[in-house]
């Protein structure tokens, strides 16, 4: 692969570098001119309707959100989305793609490696059940053709024969998370902008788009825009604070920020949570699919054999059932600590917002207490604070208040039910439930510590869950549930019924859940 495969257009008439000098908006087109003297255009996709996008579970667009699916058409889908984490960048991505599927044609959706199952079940939710996506998990995959969504890794870009069956056909690229390729040199980012000279619509999407400095804008900028960013050093050169070492050129920040923020406003969206949303906050339920750890995949195999021999035999005792199923949670709960620790780390790096993350079972606190520490210490960050049952009310609440004075204190481990009554936690608007409860009212209680009067910022509680497990069925069982109860009864507490939920989760496992993990 050569040193570099920076993306550079040429005059159709002249053949020089294409180097953008000014544009001119048209009704269906841009007219631009560029720096050698000759004009070209390029189209501009339509308007569409906004009030047709309804998720598989009922809900709709938010205001921002649609000014955000808004913005990717005026950017004729060449645009980095740069909201803050938690206002829906995967949300608005895929009404974009619901709207524009004829002409985005065929998609190559690229993320993180732990959240590929996330990504494939909000399409699903936002776009179509039936659309068909095929998620690569690894080199020897090979990409079939007639497919209309890849999703991928950044790595699985790197290997040719995974693509070339339709590597002439991808139209348009998806890049979620994409400070992955901020090194225009590196290995990733070869293989990205390969795709990216030749699709026609290519959406960046990071809340953290540069971590370092103002140079790592570049890979991307010079993919949405081309004609505009063609070159490195011109772009370190105009832009960046920048000075010469034994080692080459330091960057810095932003030369211009202003005039920087200027030029490219009509294709860098960045809002924060208390721009678009600035009255009383919603609570939001975003639900985060993991894969569950192999390690732990002959565990929960046997716990399903167990249980299956249960719910089959002539007396079904419901204490049986619960014990069994009670054992599959917390194996999940364990299988998840890794993706949890990723998840609050991003979160606390790049938001610098306290989160708490909700658990049941003791072993699982543990694993995510020496986990976290292994993470956040080396960063400055003090060690989670941790809220269980064994406190006191006077220790809890002190426990709460080190949390919320201490500005080095990010991260709270907390016992879901021990914080769901008697707290005031609305200093902090954002939670992980890492562990489910069986009472999802249990739950509703956790989340009104932060959802209370006095809270200022919306409200997002991630509900991390381990795909094709207990976890997925259950949380089914739950939001239809809600969903019925949502559709008649405005702000009406609900009832729920442990033991028949119980007894509703072991048939779906056992009708939907058994053939994935008989051993």
């Amino acid at each position: 692969m050569p040193i570099s495969q920076i993306i550079k257009q040429r005059c159709k008439v002249c053949n020089a570098v294409a180097k953008e000098k000014s544009s001119i908006n048209l009704s269906s087109s841009k007219l631009i001119s560029l720096e050698c003297g000759h004009m070209t255009t390029e189209a501009v996709i339509a308007s569409a309707d906004y009030d047709s996008i309804i998720s598989s579970d009922g809900r709709k667009l938010m205001p921002y959100q649609v000014e955000g699916v808004k913005f990717l058409e005026r950017a004729n889908g060449k645009a980095l989305l740069a909201d803050e984490q938690g206002l829906g960048k995967m949300v608005q991505s895929a009404a974009f793609i619901r709207l524009h599927r004829e002409e985005l044609g065929q998609i190559i959706f690229c993320t993180k490696t732990t959240l590929k199952l996330q990504t494939m079940w909000e399409m699903f939710r936002w776009i179509d059940k039936d659309l068909k996506i095929q998620v690569i998990f690894s080199g020897k995959e090979i990409a079939v053709p007639g497919f209309d969504v890849y999703i991928t890794t950044y790595d699985m870009l790197k290997e040719d024969k995974v693509w070339m069956f339709v590597k002439d056909n991808i139209k348009s690229l998806f890049l979620d998370e994409c400070q992955a390729v901020k090194n225009h040199l590196s290995g990733r980012a070869k293989a990205v902008q390969k795709f990216a000279k030749d699709c026609e619509y290519i959406i960046p999407m990071s809340g953290t788009p540069i971590k370092n400095n103002a140079g790592e804008y570049f890979t991307v900028l010079n993919m949405i825009r081309p004609r505009m960013f063609p070159e490195f050093n011109r772009f370190i050169r105009d832009w960046t604070d920048n000075y010469e070492t034994q080692f080459g050129y330091k960057v810095g920040g932003l030369q211009s920020a202003d005039q920087f923020h200027e030029l490219t406003a009509d294709f860098i969206l960045r809002r924060t949570k208390n721009e678009v949303l600035p009255d009383l906050p919603e609570l939001t339920r975003a639900f985060h699919h993991v894969e569950l750890n192999p390690k732990y995949n002959a565990a929960y195999g046997n716990a399903m054999k167990e249980l299956e021999a249960i719910y089959y035999s002539e007396k079904a005792e419901m204490e049986s059932i619960i014990a069994v199923i009670t054992k599959m949670r917390r194996i999940t709960g364990l299988s998840k600590v890794t993706e949890c620790v990723e998840f609050v780390a991003e979160h606390v790096i790049s938001t610098g917002r306290k989160i708490v993350i909700f658990v049941h079972h003791h072993s699982v606190a543990d694993l995510l207490e020496i986990k976290l520490k292994e993470y956040l210490v080396p960063l400055g960050i003090h060690v989670p604070v941790l809220l269980n049952a064994q406190l006191s009310s006077s220790k809890r609440e002190e426990a709460v208040a080190n949390f919320r004075e201490d500005p080095l204190s990010q991260v709270m481990i907390a016992s879901t039910l021990a914080a769901g009554e008697g707290l005031n936690l609305q200093f902090c608007s954002d939670a992980v439930m890492l562990e489910r409860q069986w009472n999802p009212a249990n739950e509703e209680q956790a989340e009104a510590r932060f959802h209370r009067f006095g809270q200022k910022n919306p409200v997002t509680v991630t509900y991390m869950l381990a795909s094709e497990t207990v976890d997925d069925y259950f949380t089914e069982l739950v939001e239809e549930k809600r969903a019925i109860v949502a559709s008649t009864l405005d702000n009406r507490e609900v009832a729920w019924e442990s033991s028949s939920l119980m007894m509703e989760l072991a048939s779906a496992l056992m009708s939907k859940g058994a053939k994935k993990w008989t051993l």
